[in-house]
């Protein structure tokens, strides 16, 4: 996978969002007309997750190319958040191949390496998901630099999809990824290994976290990787906000498929999943 280093990044004048109390039916009425503007923008293109249940929740029945989007780690069975948390990660680069799947070209993954031991994503491991041959591997030494080479990736019309780690939450560069992914049609994924504060430019926003798999009955085996999937932020899609969808996914390794699990608890961001040990 070749890499680049970029070493410059122009920092736009910081814009101050002014908020106020709203009523809920002012507020669904401006969500359908940033709906209807932005599909005109992104072409009413839509990707599939591969998750039916997910995509009846999304606009167009799946991920709105020209858009940003945001996945985060969330907390682990023990409560914590791993430095590395391989389901985000895993999800992450699930969606990527989604994308990959339907558009041309190559796959932008920029990063900052996180610390001394921190090794850039595994491309024997990511070909179950995506070709590593179409990845091009972008590492900086600032967060800003990421911000630079995804918004530039995306400017250029032989990438298909955009993606970057970081642990910044930069609302303006937010901002300009999103209408730099808008004026594209490209999609940009922003990879997060811990939960950010919520920003209000992205259009959706998962949270991700391993759940104990399922061992088969009458062996003490692994089974397959299980996901805990939250959908926290749904801007165009169906509304929720009371409650936060949320499903049970289980990895596939020989079909290399994500499925929802059939016992899947749907609720708040409260709710967790009691899963059996069987062993």
């Amino acid at each position: 996978m070749p890499v680049i280093s970029p070493s410059a990044f122009a920092s736009p004048v910081t814009a101050n969002d002014a908020a106020g109390p709203v009523s809920a039916d002012l507020r669904e009425r401006v969500r359908r007309l940033e709906r209807a503007h932005s599909l005109q923008h992104a072409g009413k293109a839509a990707v599939s997750t591969g998750l039916p249940a997910i995509d009846a929740l999304l606009p167009e029945g799946g991920l709105l190319t020209g858009a940003l989007h945001e996945v985060e780690a969330g907390s682990a069975p023990s409560g914590r958040v791993a430095a590395h948390d391989g389901a985000a990660l895993g999800f992450a680069a699930h969606l990527m191949g989604r994308f990959a799947a339907g558009m041309p070209g190559t796959l932008l993954w920029c990063r900052r390496p996180s610390g001394v031991f921190d090794a850039p994503p595994y491309a024997p491991a990511l070909a179950a998901w995506f070709d590593p041959a179409r990845l091009l591997m972008v590492t900086a030494r600032r967060d800003e630099d990421v911000f630079w080479a995804m918004e530039e990736g995306l400017r250029c019309p032989g990438i298909a999809a955009v993606l970057g780690e970081t642990r910044a939450t930069d609302a303006t560069a937010g901002r300009r990824l999103s209408l730099a992914a808008e004026k594209s049609g490209g999609p940009a994924l922003l990879l997060r290994p811990q939960p950010a504060p919520p920003q209000s430019v992205c259009v959706t926003r998962w949270r991700i976290a391993s759940v104990p798999s399922r061992s088969t009955p009458g062996l003490h085996d692994v089974g397959a990787a299980r996901w805990r999937l939250e959908l926290r932020r749904n801007r165009f899609g169906a509304p929720s906000v009371a409650e936060i969808p949320s499903w049970l996914v289980e990895w596939n390794d020989e079909t290399h498929c994500l499925a929802v699990v059939p016992e899947t608890l749907h609720g708040s961001a409260g709710a967790r999943f009691e899963e059996r040990m069987v062993g």
